[in-house]
């Protein structure tokens, strides 16, 4: 848990990707992974969310690909859009010294824009298994280039009856090398599919729960006091960032509503939500514009903040991993965290279910003051706009890094060498200064490194690129 980056084998180029995040020190998953990873090993890994898995899987990938490589060598298999997109997003982050991108595809999103994407040049490809499938059968994602295959949160993507898609996905996969499969739990249906795609494979196990900073709370709750319990909790603890997870989406959209009508702002996220603003929904908590964000299990698998101070049941996990998983929203990078369970009269056989599960018995509950009132509302109130008052800053990544957009593309016969090469011609641009170069049919954009935009743009506007003068400018937010 000591060792630094720095002390393993990674390029230059990953190692500012990686200090740039200002992450301090490897995890434990990922002190035990990179280096087996490095070497070439079949991995079955096991760790709790929040433990830093995605970078452990990322860095070996990463540190093996060229921006030369125009098709994905790298398949990442995750249970949901969120996951998904959020591995893209980790993927794009890591590799952007060296100029590699992902491309992430899903249900619910056009096909022929993801098509799009995949005829641009990219290095990755993260997605769920059906529409993966979909793409392969149609050939619009090339197998023959795929050299690596992850599968992250195996667990869940048998819970949900991927596991017919994901053999389909393998039985394509003809020039595989290395495989890697991610799980927070190890029950006999994942060591199965672990066996049937990994062959031999490097089991490494991370982090038991004792390990985790997380204070476990069990609330006996009568069904109909639920909310009054929820808002009890809210006026005590003050949480400056809660996820309060539900069993349906209809329950979803109620007690977002219910709550704004108490006078509290909150996001929703659930599977029957388009994606566009499940996507805003996730930024806008991840940036704690919104402190109480009301989810589903299958909409929340993407979710990966540091500073969630409270993963709520409102109602209990009918799936018994998701105990697991909901707990693991919280208390992220060893950060202290608090997991509260309701449990109702209707739940007993669920807390059983996840007892036997997680090997320990569930029994020592509490019950919940349902008594505020002007004093506990106004102390909170104080704290509501204390909180407004200092909001941080957004995050900005690779503040350094700004991305130039170009109003020509493919269909200008525009390509990467094309803005490289004109890039390379500019006094004061180096190698080093370009990333990512995105061409799509009509525009491009471009991101430059090291605080060099300004030149760029300037040198841009006054030279041709392959002959054509084209419009270029700072790209819009």
């Amino acid at each position: 848990m000591n060792k630094d980056f720095k002390n393993i084998n990674i390029s230059d180029d990953l190692l500012k990707a990686i200090t740039s995040l200002k992450y301090d020190s490897l995890t434990e998953i990922q002190s035990k992974v990179i280096p087996l990873g490095l070497e070439g090993h079949n991995i079955l890994g096991s760790s709790s969310t929040g433990s830093g898995k995605t970078v452990a899987f990322l860095l070996p990938v990463l540190e093996r690909t060229d921006w030369e490589e125009n098709d994905a060598n790298v398949l990442i298999l995750a249970p949901s859009r969120e996951l998904a997109v959020q591995i893209k997003r980790e993927y794009d982050i890591l590799g952007r010294y060296k100029k590699l991108t992902c491309v992430a595809v899903f249900g619910k999103q056009p096909f022929k824009e993801q098509e799009q994407r995949l005829k641009a040049k990219h290095q990755a490809i993260a997605g769920t298994p059906g529409r993966v499938l979909d793409h392969i059968k149609r050939g619009t994602i090339d197998t023959s280039t795929i050299r690596y295959l992850i599968i992250d949160e195996a667990d869940e993507l048998l819970n949900r009856g991927f596991r017919d898609e994901v053999l389909a996905i393998v039985k394509k996969l003809r020039n595989v090398k290395q495989s890697m499969l991610f799980s927070a739990t190890l029950n006999p249906q994942v060591k199965k599919l672990a066996t049937e795609i990994l062959g031999d494979y490097q089991l490494v196990e991370a982090e038991d729960k004792e390990e985790l900073n997380i204070e476990e709370i069990l609330y006996t709750v009568k069904q109909q006091d639920k909310f009054k319990a929820l808002l009890s909790v809210i006026f005590e603890r003050k949480p400056k960032s809660m996820i309060i997870f539900v069993n349906s989406r209809d329950e979803c959209d109620m007690i977002k509503e219910r709550l704004e009508e108490q006078n509290f702002y909150a996001l929703k996220i659930h599977g029957g939500m388009l994606q566009e603003d499940r996507l805003k929904a996730m930024d806008r908590f991840k940036n704690k514009e919104i402190a109480y964000l009301v989810a589903t299990d299958v909409a929340a698998r993407g979710i990966d903040v540091t500073d969630v101070d409270i993963s709520l049941s409102y109602d209990f996990p009918v799936e018994k991993e998701s105990f697991v998983h909901r707990k693991g929203r919280t208390g992220r990078n060893y950060k202290e965290g608090l997991a509260i369970y309701f449990i109702s009269e209707y739940d007993e056989k669920y807390v059983r279910e996840a007892a036997n599960f997680i090997g320990t018995n569930l029994d020592d509950r509490r019950n919940i003051d349902l008594s505020f009132g002007k004093t506990e509302k106004d102390a909170f109130l104080a704290f509501q706009k204390e909180l407004r008052q200092n909001r941080p800053e957004k995050k900005v990544i690779h503040k350094d890094i700004v991305k130039l957009y170009i109003n020509g593309g493919r269909k200008k016969k525009i390509r990467p060498l094309d803005i490289a090469g004109t890039l390379n011609s500019i006094p004061g641009i180096e190698a080093e200064d370009i990333g990512i170069i995105d061409v799509q049919d009509n525009v491009t954009y471009v991101d430059i490194l090291n605080g060099k935009g300004d030149i760029a743009l300037q040198g841009l506007n006054e030279r041709k690129i392959k002959g054509k003068e084209l419009k270029v400018e700072k790209a819009k937010k």
